[in-house]
């Protein structure tokens, strides 16, 4: 009794990749028919073709082939928005009146403090500041606003909470800084 081997169509498609390599020449006109896998005798033409190609020449859909990274936004308190967590919670769909559960529109803020541009003195100004918000282990720092019935005003609120303690803070740590230069001044 012998055993015969049928080819899996992966295995006929490596195949041919493998010979692509070796015979360069003869890539464009087998590449058009990774599609078909053989299926209907190689002659399909996949109409996403043109940006197979453009991928595989490294090129963006604006046509250049350098990667350029986006720029980096920064809140006024000198945050970068990337680090910036939200949370929300949503409970699906009611039928019942009035469809909203109360505090489906509230959002909580994450940032660790240390994404937060500050000295040692303004941290724990910052942290006398928070109080219980802070997480002294992790360096998490959460604030909550559900202030408005939408979600979009609460993200904005609780960005502009952010924005606002940490200008408090700095201007706190400013006036402890020079109270402790005064206080010196006078010692000696």
């Amino acid at each position: 009794m012998t055993v015969r081997r049928v080819p899996l169509p992966l295995h006929d498609m490596l195949r041919r990749v493998i010979a692509q390599q070796q015979q360069p020449h003869l890539a464009r006109a087998t590449s058009r028919q990774y599609a078909a896998a053989a299926s209907n005798g190689g002659n399909y033409v996949s109409p996403f073709q043109e940006i197979f190609d453009s991928i595989q020449q490294g090129k963006t859909f604006m046509g250049s082939s350098e990667f350029s990274p986006p720029e980096v936004k920064y809140l006024k308190c000198g945050c970068p928005e990337h680090v910036l967590k939200y949370k929300t919670t949503t409970y699906g769909r009611l039928l019942e009146e009035p469809y909203v559960v109360p505090m489906e529109h509230r959002v909580t803020l994450q940032v660790e403090t240390q994404h937060i541009p500050m000295t040692d003195i303004e941290r724990v100004v910052l942290k006398e500041v928070v109080g219980s918000r802070l997480n002294e282990e992790t360096g998490l720092l959460q604030l909550s606003s559900a202030q408005f019935g939408s979600r979009i005003e609460n993200k904005r609120h609780a960005v502009s909470m952010l924005e606002r303690i940490v200008e408090s803070t700095k201007t706190l740590a400013a006036k402890v800084e020079a109270e402790a230069g005064l206080e010196s001044s006078e010692a000696a």
